[in-house]
């Protein structure tokens, strides 16, 4: 039996793993949480039960690698587990369903925002084809570049949420000094 070469280090592996959990929902969910909860405590609760439901998956993921390490990944676990026939139904599923869908939505939350941030007069469907196209290309030249590519992307996501919660912090309990119709004065 073939075994696939091995590429990625450890810092490599965890932003993979980072960039899994945490997806582009991320700056979107919040405010959908804050709507429906209204209450601190009750957010705060939210996202740390989901942060334990994550952490839970982590923990399953990490004992099937280190009880089956020559194998790599949920299809050929199922493959291992059940029968190579449930592991081929996942992994089209996976491929016209699943990973599908979550890309769509992550290039046009991208577009949006990207739009947003540079007032480029573009429809942000031609921007998220245009990124979801780029990274293709990108993960076509290996796993080494689309490792890096990841990399990068998942520390600019890190920085941008810490930024948001350095934010939360520096301004909590600091109401806004003017509302919609009363504009601030310079």
């Amino acid at each position: 039996m073939s075994q696939l070469a091995r590429r990625l280090g450890l810092f490599d592996a965890t932003m993979i793993v980072m960039g899994g959990i945490i997806g582009s929902g991320i700056f979107i969910n919040p405010y959908i949480v804050a709507r429906q909860l209204r209450s601190p405590a009750l957010i705060l609760g939210a996202w740390a039960l989901g942060g334990v439901l994550a952490l839970t998956g982590g923990f399953i993921w990490a004992e099937l690698a280190a009880r089956r390490p020559q194998l790599g990944g949920q299809y050929a676990y199922l493959r291992e587990a059940y029968h190579p026939s449930v592991a081929f139904i996942y992994g089209w599923t996976l491929l016209l369903v699943t990973q599908t869908g979550g890309m769509a939505a992550v290039a046009v939350t991208f577009a949006r925002y990207f739009l947003d941030v540079t007032h480029l007069d573009v429809a942000d469907g031609i921007v998220a084809i245009l990124v979801l196209a780029f990274l293709t290309i990108v993960n076509c030249l290996g796993v080494r570049a689309g490792s890096t590519a990841q990399n990068v992307l998942m520390t600019m996501k890190i920085a941008a949420i810490a930024a948001i919660v350095v934010c939360g912090i520096v301004y909590a309990g600091h109401p806004n000094r003017a509302t919609p119709s009363e504009p601030l004065e310079s």
